[in-house]
C-alpha cells in the first residue's frame, strides 16, 4: 500500500491519491469534456498499478506516479486524453524550468514557489525579494514571507499577561546591544529573529516602557525569549504566514520589502498639511521626501496658498501660486526613489473655491507636467447649493477670506468634467459624502485630504495601513458537480487574523516622523480591502453590471466590515481602545459607514434572486447589537475598511485587481516571431470546460478589444456574465462604487473606464448619479485618451513595467506572422459639446478652416 510520495525537492509527505484525480480532471476540461467520474476511477487504477509495481515500497516517486497515468490512459486505449495529460506534464516541467530561472535556484524549486505563477515570481524578484549590493537576490519567497510574518508578530509580545505588570517606566540597560551579533541566535519558536526584527523589539520596548506599561529591562526581555517564554507566538508567525503564501491576504507593498528590512516602515499612505508660508512649504518638502524614501505616499490640500499674482508681504512681490509650489514638490519626487521599487506618488487637491480652480483642473494640460501628481478637485457641500440654484459661486482668496470673483458653477463642473474625459484628471472629492460619516468631524474638523490614489482619507500628520483579501481564494468548487459556493466562515476568520495583522503593523510601524507616528497610534487608522472581485463574479457567474451584482457586492463588503469591526472591538477589549475614541461618535453608538445608519432599507430575502442566496450568507448581521458593543467596550481602530487598488499585490495573488472589472479578457503581446496572448483564467477554463476554446476564439476576443460582448458564437450566458471595463455603461460602474462605498469606512480607489466614443455629457451624468447615490470620490479614466497605456485587447509600444509583467508569460501561442497597426479614431466631441471655449469660457466656438477654433482668444481645438 502506497502511503508517502517523494517530492521533486526531496521531501517526503503522505501519499494523496485525490491529487492525481484532479490531474486528470483538469485534462478532462482541458478536453471540453469534464468527467469527474472517470478521473477518480482512473486514479483508483493508477494507484493500484504502482502497488502491483511496486509491492514493495511504501514510498513512491512523482514521476513514477505520472508515468503510470500515462500508462493507465494508453491501456484504457483514452489516446486525447493521454496526449491533454503528456502535454499538461509537460507544461509544468516548462514551468518549473523556468520558475527557477526566474528565482535563480540551482535547486529544484519548494512548495512556496509552487504556489505562485510565474508572473508573480516576476513580480516578486524585481521588487520585493531582498538583494545583495550588486543586485542579486538573496532570499526566496519563503523566507520573505517569513520575515514580514515575524516582524508582524512583534507587537503581540507586548500584550503578554507575562509582561503587563506596570512598572516606573524608568528601567533601562545601561549598556547597549550588538544587534548584529544577536541575529538569528534569539527565535520565537522555529522563527529567527534577524538583526532589524531585533530593532524593531527594541523600538517597541522603548515606548511601552515610556509608558509604563512594562517593568523589566530589555535585557531581561531577551532572556524570556531566549528561555521560550513567548514560544507560544510560533503559531501567530504562522498564522500570518500562510495567510499570505495561500494568497488569502497580503500587506501593503511597504509592509513586504520594509519588514525584517532596514527601513521598517509598514504603511503607504500619509497625508500632510501646508500653511501660507514658504517656511511651512520646504518644511512640507523635506517631510515628504523622508516619506518617499521609505516607500510612502503623499497627499496634499494646496488650498491654503494663496493665489497666483497675490500680495506677498514681506517681499513686496507677488505670489506664484499653489501650481507653481506644486511642479517643486513634482521635481522633488522625480529624483527620490522609495525603496528603490518605485517613484514617489503625490495627489495634489485643490478646493472649488480657490482663486486658481481654473488653472489647476487644465494643470495636467501639458504632456509631462506634473507628472507624479494625481491631481483632484474638492468640491465643498456649498457648492452643490449654487449649482442647484444656478447662481454665481464665490471663490476666495485663503490670505485675506475675502471673495476674489465668481464663477459659473455649472460651467466650473463641466469643464472639470471634460478635462477628465479629455486626459484621465482630475478627478473629483465630495467633501459631504467624505465628512457624513466621518467619526471626528465634531472635534477635528473636515478631512479635506486623500493619499495619492483617494481611497485613504485622512488629516494631516495622520497614516494608514492597508492590506487586501483576495476574496478569489474563497470559491469552493465540488469536483463532482458545476455548482461553486463562497466559503463565508473561511473569510470572516481571515479577516480577524488580518485585522490583527494590520493593528500590529500600526504598532511595530518605524514612522518617518515623530509627529506622524503620534497621530497614527492616536486614531489607529486600519484599511482592510478586497482584491479579486472581478474573478470571484466570474466564478460565481454574476454578471457585475447586473441586480445580482450589485446584491452581492453589498452583502460581501457588508459582511467584511461588520467582522473587521468585531475583531477590533474583540482588540479593543485586549488591548485598549485607540486613544481618539472619546472624541470619535463611537460614544454616541454611531458608525462610520452608511449601510449601518440605513439599516431599515435592507432588502428582504424575498427581494433577492433564489440562486443568489444560495451563494450568501445565512444569518443577518446584527449591526445595531454591534454598535452598542462598541459604544461600552470601545474600538481598536477609528477606521477598518479601505478598498485600495491592489496593482502588484494582485498580480501576486494572481487575481483581478481590487474591485475593478476585468479591463480585458485577454492581453496580447507582439514580438518579432508572432503574437502572444495572456487569458483571464476563469474565462480560460469556462470555455475550455464548454469545448469553445480554440485559436480562432482567442483572436475573435483580441480584435474585439479583449471583450466577448459581440461574439455571438458564444453562448448568450457566458456574454453576460464575462463583461469587461468597457462592456459596462458609466452609470454601472457607478453603481457598483456605491454599492461597496455604501459598506466601507474611508473610501475606494476606482476607476470608471470608459469607451473612446463616450460623450463628455455622459461622464457628466455619470458624476451627478456618484454624488447623489454617496460615493466620496470618482475618476475617470477613457480608453486612449493618453497615449502609452494599457489598451483592451492589446498593448500600445510603451507600456509601464507593471503593464509588461503581466504579458511576460502566454498561456496560448498563436503562429501569427506580421504586426497590427492601431490607427487612433477621430474624436466625435470638442468642448463645444458643453457650449462653451475650455481656455477663456468666452461663449461657444466656432468650426472654422476645418477645425474648431474660439473667436475671443484664438484657441484650436486642431493645435
Amino acid at each position: 500500500m502506497i502511503e508517502k510520495i517523494r517530492k521533486r525537492d526531496g521531501r517526503v509527505v503522505a501519499f494523496d491519491r485525490q491529487k492525481i484525480a484532479q490531474a486528470i480532471y483538469k485534462a478532462t476540461c482541458a478536453l471540453g469534456h469534464p468527467d469527474w467520474k472517470l478521473a477518480d476511477d482512473l486514479s483508483k487504477e493508477v494507484t493500484e498499478a504502482i502497488g502491483a509495481q511496486e509491492p514493495s515500497t511504501t514510498i513512491v516517486t512523482i514521476e513514477e506516479v505520472q508515468d503510470t497515468v500515462e500508462q493507465v490512459l494508453a491501456g484504457r486505449n483514452l489516446r486525447r486524453l493521454a496526449e491533454v495529460y503528456h502535454l499538461y506534464r509537460q507544461r509544468r516541467a516548462e514551468i518549473r524550468k523556468e520558475k527557477e530561472r526566474i528565482l535563480r535556484k540551482r535547486a529544484e524549486i519548494d512548495e512556496v514557489d509552487k504556489k505562485f505563477d510565474l508572473n508573480a515570481l516576476r513580480v516578486l524578484r524585481s521588487r520585493y525579494l531582498k538583494k545583495d549590493e550588486n543586485g542579486r537576490v538573496v532570499e526566496s519567497p519563503r523566507e520573505l514571507f517569513q520575515r514580514v510574518a515575524t516582524h508582524a508578530t512583534l507587537p503581540s509580545l507586548f500584550f503578554d499577561k507575562g509582561l503587563r505588570s506596570p512598572g516606573p517606566g524608568r528601567l533601562e540597560d545601561k549598556e547597549g546591544f550588538d544587534l548584529q551579533r544577536l541575529s538569528g541566535r534569539i527565535k520565537l519558536g522555529k522563527y529567527p529573529l534577524n538583526r532589524f526584527h531585533l530593532k524593531a523589539l527594541q523600538r517597541l520596548y522603548r515606548r511601552f516602557r515610556s509608558q509604563g506599561k512594562i517593568g523589566i529591562t530589555f535585557r531581561e526581555l531577551l532572556k524570556k525569549i531566549e528561555a521560550g517564554c513567548f514560544h507560544s507566538y510560533e503559531k501567530e508567525i504562522d498564522n500570518f504566514y500562510h495567510l499570505m503564501v495561500e494568497k488569502k491576504f497580503l500587506p501593503n507593498t511597504p509592509a513586504l520589502v520594509n519588514f525584517g528590512n532596514h527601513l521598517g516602515m509598514g504603511s503607504a499612505c500619509f497625508v500632510l498639511a501646508i500653511d501660507d508660508s514658504l517656511e511651512s512649504i520646504m518644511e512640507t518638502l523635506k517631510k515628504s521626501a523622508l516619506i518617499f524614501k521609505a516607500g510612502g505616499g503623499v497627499g496634499y490640500n494646496f488650498s491654503c496658498l494663496r493665489p497666483e499674482g497675490d500680495f506677498v508681504e514681506t517681499t513686496g512681490g507677488t505670489s506664484s501660486g499653489p501650481i507653481s509650489f506644486m511642479e517643486l514638490f513634482d521635481k522633488m519626487t522625480e529624483v527620490i526613489k522609495q525603496g528603490g521599487i518605485r517613484r514617489g506618488a503625490s495627489i495634489g487637491i485643490l478646493d472649488c473655491d480657490h482663486p486658481d480652480i481654473e488653472k489647476f483642473i487644465s494643470a495636467k494640460e501639458e504632456r509631462g507636467r506634473l507628472r507624479n501628481f494625481n491631481i483632484s478637485v474638492r468640491i465643498k457641500p456649498e457648492f452643490w447649493d449654487y449649482y442647484r440654484k444656478k447662481k454665481p459661486y464665490p471663490l476666495v482668496n485663503p490670505r485675506t477670506r475675502k471673495i476674489a470673483g465668481w464663477v459659473d458653477p455649472e460651467r466650473l463642473l463641466e469643464r472639470i468634467i471634460y478635462q477628465a474625459w479629455k486626459s484621465g484628471e482630475p478627478g473629483i472629492i465630495f467633501d459631504d459624502n467624505v465628512n457624513r460619516y466621518n467619526p471626528f468631524l465634531k472635534t477635528l474638523g473636515p478631512i479635506n485630504s486623500t493619499n495619492p490614489c483617494g481611497e485613504v482619507l485622512l488629516y494631516p500628520n495622520e497614516s494608514c495601513n492597508l492590506g487586501s483579501i483576495n476574496i478569489w481564494a474563497f470559491v469552493v468548487k465540488g469536483e463532482e458537480k458545476k455548482e461553486v459556493s463562497f466559503d463565508w466562515n473561511g473569510l470572516s476568520e481571515t479577516v480577524r487574523r488580518a485585522v490583527l495583522f494590520l493593528d500590529n503593523i500600526v504598532e511595530v510601524n518605524e514612522y518617518p516622523l515623530p509627529e506622524i507616528e503620534a497621530f497614527a497610534l492616536s486614531t489607529r487608522k486600519v484599511g482592510l480591502g478586497i482584491m479579486g472581485l472581478a474573478d470571484l463574479l466570474f466564478e460565481l457567474q454574476i454578471p457585475y453590471n447586473s441586480k445580482e451584482g450589485i446584491i452581492f457586492m453589498e452583502k460581501l463588503m457588508e459582511f467584511i466590515n461588520f467582522h473587521s469591526k468585531l475583531a477590533s472591538l474583540h482588540l479593543s477589549v485586549e488591548r485598549g481602545p485607540f486613544p481618539y475614541f472619546e472624541k470619535s461618535f463611537y460614544t454616541e453608538g454611531r458608525l462610520p459607514i452608511a449601510g449601518a445608519e440605513e439599516k431599515k432599507g435592507e432588502r428582504k430575502s424575498q427581494d433577492i434572486p433564489l440562486r443568489l442566496q444560495k451563494v450568501l450568507p445565512s444569518k443577518p448581521l446584527d449591526w445595531a447589537k454591534l454598535s452598542e458593543m462598541i459604544r461600552k467596550e470601545g474600538l481598536r481602530n477609528a477606521y477598518t475598511t479601505v478598498i485600495a487598488p491592489t496593482g502588484s499585490l494582485s498580480m501576486i495573488a494572481g487575481t483581478s485587481s481590487g474591485i475593478e472589472p476585468v479591463f480585458s479578457l485577454i492581453f496580447e503581446k507582439k514580438v518579432t516571431v508572432g503574437s502572444f496572448y495572456y487569458l483571464d483564467p476563469v474565462f480560460e477554463r469556462t470555455v475550455s470546460q464548454k469545448g469553445l476554446f480554440s485559436d480562432i476564439l482567442i483572436k475573435e476576443v483580441a480584435k474585439n478589444q479583449g471583450s466577448i460582448k459581440k461574439i455571438t458564437a458564444l453562448p448568450k450566458r457566458i456574454r453576460r456574465v464575462f463583461v469587461t471595463a468597457m462592456d459596462i455603461k458609466p452609470a454601472d460602474h457607478i453603481k457598483a462604487l456605491a454599492a461597496l462605498q455604501k459598506w466601507v469606512d474611508s473610501s475606494i480607489s476606482k476607476t470608471i473606464n470608459i469607451p473612446f466614443q463616450t460623450s463628455p455629457e455622459e461622464l457628466k451624468k455619470a458624476c451627478l448619479l456618484a454624488h447623489k447615490l454617496g460615493c466620496k470620490d470618482i475618476s475617470f479614466f477613457r480608453d486612449r485618451s493618453i497615449p502609452g497605456v494599457l489598451r483592451a485587447g492589446g498593448w500600445q509600444e510603451k507600456t509601464t513595467e507593471e503593464e509588461q509583467l503581466k504579458t511576460l508569460i502566454p498561456l496560448v501561442d498563436v503562429k501569427a506572422g506580421g504586426r497590427s497597426i492601431y490607427r487612433e479614431p477621430e474624436s466625435r466631441y470638442t468642448p463645444d459639446d458643453f457650449g462653451y471655449c475650455p481656455v477663456c469660457g468666452g461663449g461657444k466656438s466656432l468650426k472654422a478652416d476645418g477645425c474648431r477654433k474660439c473667436p475671443h482668444c484664438g484657441w484650436g481645438l486642431c493645435e
